[in-house]
């Protein structure tokens, strides 16, 4: 079995960032990824990338992998499944196995779930938990968004342009989205945004109809999406015995090392770049793993 220098597992931005800087730095790498791009597939707009505005996520993460493959850089679409650590890194996927002196976990974050009586009832059928598949689905109709940071903003933004009326639901006081989606979504018409308030219950039929607010209210609505943050994915990091935080986010140093040997960190997983969770610091961290790799790989 061959043997990697580097295996970055996880194809988002910090991902691909990774692959770039460590091929550049002559190391053999590969990036192992389900989900190419990873959550800013579903951005509605970037607006906030150095040197590229007004740009949709899809398309930026379009342009990650052109570099990727302009600089062939390998990459396996395929889910990891397991991971151990022998004489080298032994990572199992549901494709084959592979080898490493070095790993680089880019894994990103799952969107939470909520605890919403009878909301798995409707998922598919009327509930999301991504906005920006959602547009066509809720044209002409009344669709509701829980949730106040800029996934959730951004996404009341995109529908408002094609759905007869947007509720946005957010269970504090004020908006913690940037100040840019703010502004914006305050003076969209067909948004109405209901602040101290949370979903209790989803009622329907075959379908969504209605939902229930916590401040007893009741919404007649087509459609929910669930932009309520996200958990970070550990769950298949577990058996190596990296340090995590109380909220399961992964404690790198300066150099994103993990507490484990030969083990590096970058992007939305990390306790790193004071927690601020962008495209830029994600793609920052996984330039400084990719170099943290180097010279931990220099030093065997």
């Amino acid at each position: 079995m061959k043997t990697y220098d580097l295996i970055i597992i996880g194809a988002g931005p910090a991902g691909i960032s990774a692959g770039i800087y460590a091929k550049n730095f002559g190391l053999d790498c590969l990036i192992i990824g389900e989900n190419v791009g990873g959550l800013i597939n579903s951005a509605y707009k970037v607006e906030n990338y150095p040197g590229i505005f007004n740009i949709t996520g899809k398309e930026l993460s379009d342009k990650f992998e052109e570099h990727r493959k302009h600089l062939d850089i390998s990459l396996r679409k395929e889910r990891v499944e397991k991971i151990k650590k022998e004489e080298f890194f032994e990572i199992k996927t549901d494709v084959g196995d592979y080898r490493a002196k070095s790993i680089t976990l880019t894994l990103g974050t799952e969107t939470k779930k909520l605890e919403i009586k009878n909301i798995e009832k409707f998922e598919g059928k009327g509930v999301s938990y991504c906005s920006g598949d959602c547009v066509l689905i809720f044209e002409n109709k009344i669709v509701a968004i829980i949730g106040g940071a800029n996934a959730a903003v951004m996404g009341a933004t995109m529908l408002a342009e094609k759905a007869k009326k947007v509720y946005l639901i957010y269970r504090k006081d004020k908006l913690r989205a940037d100040a840019i989606w703010t502004e914006r979504i305050e003076k969209i018409k067909n948004v109405e945004i209901i602040y101290n308030a949370n979903v209790i219950e989803a009622k329907g039929g075959d379908w969504l109809e209605e939902i229930v607010l916590d401040n007893g209210k009741s919404l007649k609505v087509d459609g929910l999406i669930i932009e309520a943050g996200g958990a970070p994915n550990t769950d298949l990091i577990k058996s190596l015995g990296i340090k995590t935080n109380e909220y399961g986010y992964i404690e790198v140093d300066r150099n994103q090392a993990t507490n484990i040997e030969g083990v590096f960190a970058a992007g939305d997983i990390t306790t790193g770049s004071n927690n601020f969770r962008q495209i830029i610091t994600a793609c920052s961290e996984g330039a400084i793993a990719a170099l943290g790799a180097l010279n931990y790989l220099n030093k065997k």
